[in-house]
């Protein structure tokens, strides 16, 4: 019995071992079939990937053969287990950049974890993959439950020590590159020991912190507004960005009714994401915050957005003061991140997902969400019986990766965005046919651009700005007669800003805001791009794209890494402070709910 059970334990450790080389060999493949295809330069990454990653399949590797030597029976269970969940976290690293073409965060782990959206891509897995993962965790428990003191034949020596001489080279041998995305060629554990986000203030900067805040958060009051009280639809297509569109980018066309819609009504072609994902993009379109990252703990109270549960301003409180009903609309569920709580607490009147009874019956898709038409078509069900003014902000998921097409069921960007550009269309004349536009506007825009490497081709046009650069297409024909392109620069905290201007007389802004719909429109002092390739930094966009810098958020130690900005010090102070205020709203957001409880 003794001897079975050394030699089970023997074939999973060189099993272990053969995956550990696999999957490393597998992510080298993966990336580089993904940024040569973006770059046109095939076979130029797999070297650099394996180097990267050969320090850490090493680790693995010497933890699962260490532990066979180890008397003491809880150091081999530790050292084991340890190996697995590095095993683990590296495939499934793998897979959430097949998926989402993002890197996976022990941040994100925490923040993400959702039950509901585990079960849902489980369901999605045919059964031959899940018995393969039953057995595969049956062996894993096996492996590191059941194990014996071994000795390894001067074969097996061997063969592990060349092994280790493989990745010990490739180690040294390091080949770099650089390249806008190049954490996708990181290892799994470099990406998250530098994701610093550092929010460690000296006492003299907190002290200062509510001044210096209320600076910021300052309001300017004008009565020049348009005092237009149109109706208005704010339209958020996922992942909608410039280089799919021929005429905003000349590098795809894969929007033409979009394209079309823009140029004969008003479009921007210098429109900028705050953020990389979606729940900070709603923030900064919703409430004019531009969420710099590391706030605070994203898992507390199990919900994102913290620090802007409460934040100083909000469209929804904006429209109701002014006599509008609101309204959200998701497509997805909204339970996902604590959604529709937070758009209830930030004024919504009326907030709706995917769990709408009238979707019964309908295909679902990633997050539980329903296609496009559908949700275009109870979007017209529901503005239909409203009396006006109102506002309604419509969320789109058809084109969220992993990309999933409505009408092939097939994985494509391309197809995906060609499907949400025609239903697009066939809603915009559903509201024409209903008259909308009589006293009606929509606002076409992004929550972030695409979860997907950047093309040479993109990289070469628009340098650090591809990352950042998504449409934004008004069509009002009560108050613009004739087609129009704005290239002055704004972003999407600009826009709370611009919608007030456009419904009140009185209108009120802070000091760097930008206004899209004055005339002619007022561009925003400076652009800032949290990144989602490096977390810890922010890319920023002065002058109208003449300024730019990278800066690293660590504390008192937030800097400029790269490029230079005409007034950094004011600039990394706005930064430093917005941080601060959003952490102290944070903590009296969590006091008042702990009072209601």
């Amino acid at each position: 019995m003794q001897k079975i059970s050394v030699f089970i334990n023997k074939i999973i450790t060189y099993t272990a071992v053969l995956l550990c080389l696999i999957m490393m060999n597998y992510r080298s493949l993966v990336v580089d079939n993904i940024l040569g295809a973006y770059t046109s330069c095939e076979k130029c990454y797999r070297l650099t990937v394996l180097n990267a990653d050969a320090g850490l399949i090493l680790l693995l590797v010497f933890l699962l053969i260490a532990a066979s030597f180890f008397k003491n029976y809880f150091l081999r269970l530790a050292s084991r287990a340890l190996a697995l969940l590095g095993i683990c976290y590296y495939l499934l690293d793998i897979y959430i950049f097949k998926s989402l073409n993002q890197r996976l965060y022990f941040k994100d782990v925490v923040r993400y974890f959702d039950l509901n959206t585990i079960n849902e891509t489980i369901q999605r897995e045919t059964s031959s993959t899940l018995l393969m993962l039953i057995l595969l965790s049956a062996a894993m428990l096996v492996f590191v439950f059941f194990h014996r003191v071994s000795r390894w034949h001067w074969i097996e020596k061997t063969g592990f020590s060349i092994v280790f001489l493989t990745l010990g080279v490739l180690q040294v041998t390091n080949k770099r590159i650089d390249y806008v995305n190049d954490i996708y060629l990181k290892n799994v554990f470099t990406i998250n020991y530098k994701a610093k986000e550092s929010i460690d203030y000296d006492q003299a900067t907190r002290q200062a912190a509510p001044e210096k805040i209320q600076q910021i958060e300052a309001l300017t009051c004008q009565q020049n507004g348009l005092n237009n009280k149109s109706n208005i639809i704010l339209l958020v297509v996922e992942s909608l960005s410039n280089y799919q569109s021929s005429l905003h980018s000349g590098l795809n066309d894969w929007t033409p009714n979009l394209d079309r819609l823009a140029t004969e009504n008003t479009y921007y072609s210098n429109f900028f994401a705050n953020n990389f994902t979606s729940l900070e993009g709603r923030i900064a379109l919703l409430t004019a915050e531009k969420t710099f990252r590391g706030i605070s703990d994203f898992s507390e109270r199990g919900f994102g957005r913290a620090g802007y549960w409460n934040s100083q301003r909000s469209l929804p409180k904006l429209l109701n003061s002014h006599g509008y009903h609101t309204a959200f609309l998701d497509g997805a569920d909204l339970n996902f991140s604590g959604t529709g709580q937070y758009m209830e607490g930030i004024g919504f009147d009326y907030v709706e997902g995917s769990e709408f009874k009238g979707y019964e019956g309908k295909p679902r898709f990633g997050f539980n969400s329903v296609a496009d038409e559908d949700l275009y078509q109870r979007v017209i069900n529901y503005i239909k019986n409203l009396s006006t003014p109102y506002f309604i902000n419509v969320i789109t998921v058809s084109t969220h990766a992993p990309y999933i097409d409505p009408i092939t069921q097939t994985p494509s960007i391309e197809l995906t965005t060609r499907y949400a550009d025609q239903a697009l269309m066939q809603f915009y004349l559903s509201l024409q046919q209903m008259n909308f536009f009589k006293n009606g506007v929509l606002i076409i825009t992004s929550d972030h651009r695409s979860m997907t490497p950047v093309a040479a081709n993109e990289l070469e046009k628009y340098g650090q700005q591809a990352v950042s650069r998504i449409p934004l297409i008004v069509i009002d024909n009560k108050t613009s007669t004739q087609p129009k392109k704005h290239t002055q620069y704004l972003q999407q905290s600009d826009l709370l800003n611009s919608i007030e201007y456009l419904i009140a007389e009185k209108h009120c802004s802070r000091i760097d805001e930008g206004n899209a719909f004055s005339q002619p429109p007022k561009p925003a002092a400076c652009i800032y791009h949290s990144r989602g390739d490096f977390r810890e930094r922010v890319d920023v966009f002065c002058e109208q794209g003449l300024q730019q810098a990278t800066i690293e958020l660590n504390g008192n130690d937030t800097r400029i890494i790269d490029g230079n900005l005409k007034n950094s010090d004011e600039i990394i102070d706005f930064i430093n402070y917005s941080r601060l205020g959003a952490e102290q709203r944070h903590k009296k957001y969590l006091q008042v709910e702990s009072i209601k409880q």
